[in-house]
């Protein structure tokens, strides 16, 4: 079988691309055909749209709006400057979220060490330090990662900022007063391996969170559909045995979800919803003596949800 070169295989480049084979005075061509390609060698440069982007200016008058118009239509927070004036077009207030400020009233968060876990657009991270926390956040969409550094910068934030996989985060020897996971346990495809890593170095969890309910009956009704069309794989759900207990945990897809501007999801197309009860049963298991809920909401346009802090 005689093997052809790609059309756009350009000799120079190859040897830009690969000094090795510059050096040793082979030809390109040949070497690419022989080895190149068992080795999955590059012949093409490519380039990062991202990159050409950031390269252009900005000539408008320097203000405020100009950076979080980099991100114009798709911000999912309401932002305002120190004039009131609307920065952003988002319709979450998540500064005055009411859940935010349920925690607060459960526990002083001045000079806490605090865990954010997927911030979103930093909202939280502001409330946080508002109430005197130190904080540490992880966030993997790259997107939502650029608009925090916006927030922060906007608002003279002390808190850091991390890009990448809070999953692949080394926590050993680290210890937090709290970890906050608001909307992040229902994106995660392996939840109770999430909260047993994160448990480890927290005094306290926070979650907002979807949970199964496993009356059917109980959901918003405009969830029927979704339910009937498979959405969540109710009829053939996993069991996780975690130290003497079974842990019911439901796969969803995403669906349709995956193709919205403002996404906020986990990293795959699916993720696992955990049966209410077997998740308070796993708080316990998890060394968290005591656990307070509020919001409450099995009605939920998207799926019975409620918040939870657990303390050990």
């Amino acid at each position: 079988m005689n093997i052809e070169l790609p059309k756009d295989f350009d000799p120079e480049i190859y040897l830009e691309l690969h000094s090795d084979v510059k050096a040793a005075g082979i030809d390109p061509e040949k070497h690419y055909l022989e080895f190149g390609i068992k080795e999955k060698r590059a012949y093409k440069k490519y380039f990062n749209p991202l990159t050409k982007e950031l390269a252009k200016y900005n000539y408008n008058n320097p203000e405020d709006i100009n950076s979080f118009n980099l991100f114009h239509e798709t911000w999912s927070t309401y932002y305002e400057d120190l004039n009131g004036q609307g920065l952003t077009e988002g319709n979450f207030d998540g500064v005055n979220d009411s859940r935010m400020q349920w925690l607060a009233s459960k526990m002083s968060l001045e000079n806490k060490k605090v865990l954010e876990l997927g911030p979103l657009e930093a909202a939280h991270t502001l409330f946080f330090e508002e109430e005197g926390a130190n904080v540490l956040s992880i966030e993997a969409n790259i997107g939502a990662f650029l608009r925090c550094l916006i927030v922060k910068n906007q608002y003279s934030l002390k808190s850091k900022f991390l890009l990448g996989d809070f999953n692949k985060f080394d926590a050993n020897g680290s210890k937090f007063d709290l970890v906050c996971a608001s909307g992040i346990l229902y994106h995660m495809t392996d939840p109770v391996g999430f909260l047993e890593k994160f448990s480890k170095c927290s005094k306290s969890l926070f979650l907002w969170t979807h949970y199964f309910e496993n009356d059917l009956s109980k959901w918003n009704p405009a969830l029927v559909s979704q339910l009937e069309n498979g959405k969540w794989n109710y009829k053939n759900p996993d069991i996780v045995k975690y130290k003497g207990i079974n842990v019911k945990i439901v796969k969803q897809q995403y669906g349709d979800a995956l193709g919205w501007a403002g996404f906020c999801g986990g990293l795959e197309d699916y993720s696992y919803w955990i049966e209410k009860n077997d998740l308070l049963n796993l708080f316990s298991k998890l060394g968290y003596s005591k656990i307070d809920i509020a919001f409450d909401d099995v009605m939920h346009q998207n799926g019975p949800s409620f918040c939870v802090l657990a303390s050990k």
